[in-house]
């Protein structure tokens, strides 16, 4: 009899030892999920910065050719909920050239990170027909 109840003994401590390690990979587990999401909001953060900041240059292209000149401009709106701001920058390449090397810029702060994208081009001076 005092067999038996030894025996019933070591059943709980292996049903408890399980539930453990069962708890543990659950955690793992969901620990994972909320970093897979937490990196597609950030992913989602990028093309929406990317597509406004590629918007920004296509309009300065299109200003150039209407217009014959373009001009610097901030802009402030919102990527997924999280405020940004958008510069574009027109910097005089020399004199004799009639090229500008246009830039645009996008900054955005997501908690703890401080986040920008940044392309470049290069546009025929409007002034210099």
């Amino acid at each position: 009899m005092s067999n038996r109840r030894n025996r019933k003994g070591y059943l709980l401590l292996e049903v408890l030892a399980s539930i453990a390690v069962i708890a543990i990979g659950l955690a793992v587990i969901l620990r994972s999920f909320t970093m897979s999401l937490r990196a597609s909001k950030i992913a989602q953060e990028y093309f929406e910065a990317s597509l406004l900041v590629q918007d920004a240059m296509s309009s300065l292209e299109e200003q150039e050719k209407l217009a014959g000149g373009v001009s610097v401009s901030d802009t402030a709106g919102q990527i997924t909920g999280t405020q940004y701001n958008l510069d574009t920058k027109i910097t005089k390449i020399s004199d004799a050239d009639t090229l500008d090397a246009v830039t645009a810029v996008i900054y955005w702060t997501n908690k703890e990170r401080n986040e920008r994208i940044e392309i470049g081009t290069y546009l025929k001076d409007g002034m210099s027909k």
